[in-house]
């Protein structure tokens, strides 16, 4: 499904090498974790992998095309399409439910309001917060936010699930909580890319990589 091959990127006048020659292959269906410590490359790796950035140089082919190049407009339009992000700040929208936050990536593609609030009744459903859906974000627990958030990320029906540092910041209940829905989710076949610094999240993947000073070295399985 992804194909990096060599990518690089370089920022500023000063020509600082945030990746460098980072080649990566994701199946359809992989679990994959990457870890890495701040400064590492991991944040600019995401950006890339989720089509937030466009890298340098090499070539990032999604289901075999490549989008190295692609136009911010193009890019944006696919990253809609093909990406669901988790971020470890839940981005929920404060004024809406529960239902309407899962709901939201729907609304951008114009799908009619009776359907996708089925669609996310679903979601919800599935994430078990079935009986929160009224609810808005200041009224659930940090895990049950999280839950919304990944409701949301799989509303569009993505390629690839990206979840930047997820559980970060929740208590050790609420990120054991996170972590089996994540699990489930690997077990019913979506293909999952996990970012994060704890070695002990990271190690519930199925492939785990590290990134350090821009390089990405996957472990021996």
């Amino acid at each position: 499904m992804i194909t990096l091959q060599n990518i690089c990127k370089i920022y500023g006048r000063n020509q600082i090498e945030a990746l460098r020659s980072v080649s990566l292959h994701v199946a359809n269906g992989d679990y994959l974790s990457i870890t890495g410590a701040s400064g590492s490359g991991k944040t600019t790796l995401m950006h890339i992998l989720g089509l937030l950035d466009a890298p340098s140089s090499g070539r990032y082919l999604l289901d075999g095309r490549d989008v190295s190049a692609l136009r911010p407009d193009a890019r944006a339009r696919l990253r809609g399409e093909a990406i669901g992000f988790v971020f470890q700040s839940f981005r929920l929208l404060q004024d809406l439910s529960a239902l309407e936050n899962a709901a939201l990536p729907l609304a951008f593609q114009g799908v009619p309001e009776r359907v996708r609030l089925a669609k996310a009744r679903e979601l919800l459903a599935r994430v078990g917060l079935a009986e929160r859906a009224p609810h808005r974000p200041r009224e659930l627990s940090g895990g049950q936010q999280q839950r919304v958030a990944i409701a949301r990320a799989l509303a569009a029906n993505p390629r690839v699930l990206l979840a930047d540092e997820p559980t970060a910041g929740l208590d050790p209940a609420a990120t054991q909580d996170i972590l089996t829905l994540f699990d489930q989710l690997h077990a019913d076949g979506h293909t999952i890319i996990l970012i994060t610094h704890d070695p002990a999240v990271a190690a519930r993947a199925t492939r785990r990589a590290a990134i350090q000073t821009g390089q990405l070295k996957e472990a021996p399985s």
